[in-house]
C-alpha cells in the first residue's frame, strides 16, 4: 500500500520494528484521511508478518469503530463498552500465531467514559505483545488517563507536490492543480477525488458557490443556499446536504487567510462560527436558520 507523508513518524517506526523496540500504546492524532488508518494499518502487517489485504481474516488483528445501528442502519455516536470489553477479552488471551496482537481503534475520541475506562485497563497492565493504535482527529477528547499512558504522533498535512505525485500515481488526470486544492494535504481525499467524479464535481460546485457568497449581499447569499435548505427530504437531509459544504467552507476560509497571509480575527471568528455550525447540525436546530444567521456575519 502506498503511503506518503510524515516521514518523522514513518522514519520512528522504522526504526523501532527493525530493533523490535516497539511501545504498547500510540496515538495518531491528524485530520481525516491524513493517513493515520493507512500508517496504522501497514504497521500491523509488517509486525504481523501478514499481506495487507489479509489482515482482517489474521485472528490477531482487531479493528475498532463505531457499530451501525439496525434501526437507524447509520453508525452509533460512541464506541461501546461493549466493544471495549470484548477487545480486553481477547487481548488477554493467549496469541493465535504466537506472535504480536494489534488493536486500531478508529475515531478514538468517540469512547466515552464507560468503554474509555474499560479499555484503560487494557493500556495499564498490558499483555505481553500487544500494540494498540487510537486514531483520532481530536486528542484532547481522550480521557486524559489514556492520552498520557500513549506515544502520541501528530499527522500534518501533505505538501501540494507529494500530492500532485500521489494524484499522478493513481490517474491519468493531467491537470491537477484544482484537485491538490480541494485535498487539503490528505492523501486518502485527494485519491477518493481522483476516483469519484460526482464528489470532485460537487466540490467544484461549492467552491463556486462559497466564491459568489463571499461578495455577494445578505439577499443572494440567502438565494444562493435555497437549493439546499429547501431540500425535499426534510430536516434531516437538508443537514446530511450542509454537513460536508460546512467542512469545504471551513477549509476555504483557512486557505483564503493563508493566501492573504494575514491573522485577521474575523476570519478566525468565521472558521470557529462554522465549526459551532457543525456541532448545531447534529443537534435539534433548523439549519435555515442557522445558515441564514450566519451568512449575515461576514
Amino acid at each position: 500500500m502506498q503511503f506518503i507523508g510524515q516521514s518523522h513518524i514513518t522514519s520512528f517506526f522504522d526504526l523501532a520494528v527493525q530493533n523490535d523496540k516497539l511501545g504498547q500504546a500510540y496515538c495518531f492524532v491528524g485530520a481525516s484521511q491524513v493517513g493515520k488508518r493507512t500508517l496504522a494499518n501497514i504497521l500491523a502487517s509488517q509486525i504481523l508478518n501478514v499481506e495487507i489485504a489479509k489482515l482482517r481474516f489474521n485472528p490477531d488483528y482487531y479493528y475498532i469503530e463505531r457499530l451501525v445501528d439496525e434501526k437507524t442502519e447509520k453508525k452509533k455516536k460512541e464506541i461501546s463498552v461493549e466493544q471495549s470489553r470484548e477487545l480486553r477479552e481477547k487481548f488477554y488471551n493467549r496469541s493465535w500465531l504466537n506472535g504480536y496482537k494489534i488493536a486500531i481503534i478508529d475515531e478514538a475520541e468517540l469512547l466515552n467514559e464507560e468503554s474509555g475506562n474499560a479499555l484503560l485497563k487494557i493500556i495499564e497492565e498490558p499483555p505481553a505483545k500487544s500494540i494498540i493504535f487510537l486514531l483520532t482527529e481530536n486528542d484532547t477528547l481522550l480521557l486524559p488517563t489514556i492520552r498520557s499512558r500513549c506515544q502520541v504522533f501528530q499527522f500534518a498535512p501533505v505538501s501540494d507536490a507529494e500530492i500532485d505525485k500521489l494524484i499522478t500515481s493513481v490517474s491519468d488526470i493531467q491537470d491537477t492543480k484544482e484537485i491538490i486544492e480541494l485535498s487539503w494535504g490528505r492523501p486518502g481525499r485527494a485519491i477518493e477525488l481522483c476516483q469519484d467524479f460526482e464528489l470532485f464535481a460537487s466540490c467544484l460546485k461549492e467552491k463556486t458557490r462559497w466564491q459568489k457568497i463571499l461578495t455577494a449581499p445578505i439577499h443572494e447569499r440567502w438565494q444562493a443556499m435555497e437549493d439546499i435548505l429547501s431540500e425535499k427530504g426534510g430536516l434531516v437531509k437538508t443537514k446530511e446536504k450542509l454537513d460536508p459544504i460546512v467542512d469545504l467552507w471551513i477549509m476555504l476560509w483557512r486557505e483564503k487567510m493563508l493566501a492573504e497571509k494575514i491573522v485577521d480575527d474575523q476570519y478566525r471568528i468565521i472558521i470557529d462560527d462554522l465549526k459551532n455550525i457543525k456541532n448545531l447540525l447534529s443537534a435539534n436546530v433548523n439549519p435555515r436558520l442557522v445558515i441564514e444567521q450566519f451568512l449575515t456575519t461576514f
